[in-house]
């Protein structure tokens, strides 16, 4: 372990059991745990690496996102559910939301369609107008701070930044917060907070959700997004030549304008999307569903080759905020670095996750031959059984399981992902297989029954995650292998 990273905490507070870990930052981790008083699955932020008392402004600003999380019960806002001390270290508890954030939705460099764009920003917009009547004001409203869940509802998330109506400002004089490309230009000259600013960071969100780029250009350097920001701001969209309504595009020009007089409030805003689209939450739920099917596809075509003699990185490459394909391979949902002093004070990733340790898979995998229709799979227990549920490989993890992996533990990770197939978490058990096959075949060989298993269970994730032409080719392959060990034996 280096020397940067910590083992997981046992038994947080006597109660929450870290399982994995959804998201790292410069200041802390944030782990899926098990709270064992009540038996359900939670988030846990836990402040980190700051071990005296010289950053009690940071330990500040972490309680700060309590006491503003507990003013707020909005369904379209991250719920807290406890906070507290473990030991000297702050923590917060909150639910774990099953899906992935705008950011991670849009790694590609796509666009939304209209029906999405609408449904997001009628979420947020609603998130920001429950926080704003309850005294909060977010601060960061940015791509990977939107929660997009399976079923389509929209989450605003990491209230990290947050300050609360009336009180004093916690920042250091000169220090700016926020995430340059979606802030306020009011807000980058040391302004108050307001709603204004928060639905800039909307608007500026749209603005990517329907051209593809970020608001302010492909632009790495702070002070030249600063200059960008507060001098010709964020190009206008009413006359440009784009797949949407003229009135989604006169919405969006109204929330990014550079005089926060001239930006609409959120009664304002909702009555203006619902007029465009007034439904959408169906076609988010189907574009996260077909986002995960084509992570489960790209990952079961096995990671690019190795160069300069280094382990192989994750499969495939997504783009920073979905502004752009990435010239390199990029973890899922994370933005294209700007110079690190541009990021957020207090910025906490959602959607890297890590392994965790699974139960002991009891069973055996079915015979590889007879109907191999999706309709014929096996049908998923509840995904309520059993007390764990892993979490995805990052991008790191998966490196190193490639370099270091051995066939036992191979065959070990294949009953977790067995495990996950049970419970109905197929993407979350692709994922682990798309890591385990390669092992097997370059280590076992491609008619290993441990390879061949892995395979089928592979087969089966991919048929659920509605991938139906990769699964049967892969079905056809372990057919012919088992054909072909039958045949020698």
């Amino acid at each position: 372990m280096g020397s940067g990273e910590r083992a997981a905490p046992g038994l947080i507070a006597g109660r929450y059991r870290p399982v994995g870990v959804l998201g790292r930052g410069g200041m802390g981790v944030v782990y899926e745990a098990r709270d064992e008083r009540l038996d359900r699955r939670v988030a846990v932020k836990m402040l980190t690496g700051v071990e005296s008392a010289v950053d009690e402004e940071t330990r500040s600003r972490f309680l700060r996102e309590a006491h503003a999380l507990a003013r707020i019960d909005h369904p379209d806002v991250v719920t807290l559910y406890d906070s507290g001390m473990h030991g000297p270290t702050p923590f917060l508890v909150m639910q774990v939301l099953d899906g992935m954030t705008l950011a991670a939705l849009m790694a590609g460099a796509r666009r939304l369609p209209t029906e999405a764009v609408c449904a997001v920003a009628r979420g947020v917009t609603r998130a920001l107008g429950a926080a704003h009547a309850s005294g909060v004001f977010h601060r960061d409203v940015k791509p990977s701070n939107i929660g997009v869940r399976r079923d389509g509802r929209v989450v605003l998330q990491d209230f990290g930044l947050a300050r609360l109506v009336g009180e004093a400002a916690v920042t250091r004089t000169g220090l700016m917060v926020g995430t340059p490309q979606f802030m306020a230009p009011e807000a980058m000259t040391g302004a108050a907070p307001t709603a204004a600013a928060d639905f800039y960071g909307l608007g500026a969100c749209m603005y990517l959700m329907v051209t593809g780029e970020l608001p302010l250009g492909d632009l790495r350097d702070v002070g030249a997004i600063l200059e960008r920001a507060l001098g010709r701001g964020v190009p206008g969209l009413v006359g440009q030549s784009l797949p949407y309504p003229q009135h989604l595009s006169q919405l969006i020009d109204r929330l990014c304008a550079g005089d926060p007089t001239g930006r609409l409030p959120g009664q304002a805003i909702e009555a203006c999307l619902d007029r465009i689209s007034p439904e959408g939450g169906s076609v988010l739920a189907d574009l996260v569903r077909e986002r995960e099917k084509e992570e489960a596809v790209r990952e079961a075509a096995g990671p690019p080759p190795a160069r300069g003699g280094q382990a192989p990185g994750p499969a495939g490459s997504l783009g920073a905020y979905g502004a752009r394909p990435a010239p390199t391979p990029v973890p899922r949902g994370v933005v294209t670095e700007l110079p690190e002093q541009g990021q957020p004070e207090y910025d906490w990733p959602q959607s890297e996750y890590d392994r965790a340790p699974q139960p002991e898979y009891g069973g055996r995998p079915p015979e590889y031959g007879g109907d191999q229709s999706p309709a014929s799979l096996p049908v998923p227990r509840s995904a309520d059984e059993g007390p764990y549920r892993s979490a995805m490989l990052s991008a790191v993890t998966r490196r190193l399981v490639l370099s270091g992996m051995t066939p036992q533990g191979a065959l070990s990770r294949q009953r977790e992902a067995v495990n996950l197939v049970h419970r109905g978490e197929f993407r979350e058990a692709a994922q682990m297989l798309a890591t385990i096959v390669p092992i097997c075949l370059s280590s076992l060989g491609p008619r290993h029954p441990t390879t061949l298993s892995s395979q089928y269970w592979h087969a089966v994730c991919l048929a659920r995650l509605g991938a139906g032409p990769e699964a049967v080719e892969l079905f056809s392959r372990v057919n012919r292998h088992v054909d072909q060990r039958k045949g020698t034996e």
